[in-house]
């Protein structure tokens, strides 16, 4: 029997302080080493979403959007396409989770086709002092 996984993503487990700020920076590549493709037709980057969930309800996330609605910070993803990497960074007052273990999944979104690739899943840890 052949199997076929269409999936990308990625399994990298991360772990934040509770009440620290926070930064992360992923940059995108294919299997080969190239740059993955998050740059749209007309030139503008994807946008860009880190979603942490407790079981299946959505308790914090980041978003290169400026209008993204809570708990989803706004503006705390920066995108750049050419390298194609994703920086996270937001200031101590959006951490405030209890400690524990979260899942998490970041994509990328294309706003002319809708197109959505998940580039990273895994457990989101937050531990205390």
């Amino acid at each position: 029997m052949a199997k076929i996984s269409a999936d990308i993503a990625k399994v990298v487990d991360i772990t934040a302080r509770r009440n620290d700020s926070f930064y992360l920076k992923v940059t995108l590549t294919n299997e080969d080493g190239s740059v993955y493709d998050i740059v749209e037709e007309g030139g503008s980057n994807y946008s860009a979403y880190l979603e942490i969930y407790n079981k299946d309800e959505l308790v914090l996330g980041f978003s290169s959007v400026s209008n993204a609605s809570s708990p989803i910070v706004s503006s705390s993803i920066t995108v750049d396409g050419s390298e194609a990497s994703l920086t996270i960074e937001t200031t101590s007052n959006n951490m405030g989770l209890y400690s524990g273990s979260y899942k998490y999944k970041m994509y990328v979104t294309s706003t002319t086709d809708n197109e959505t690739n998940t580039v990273m899943v895994g457990k989101f840890k937050v531990v205390d002092i």
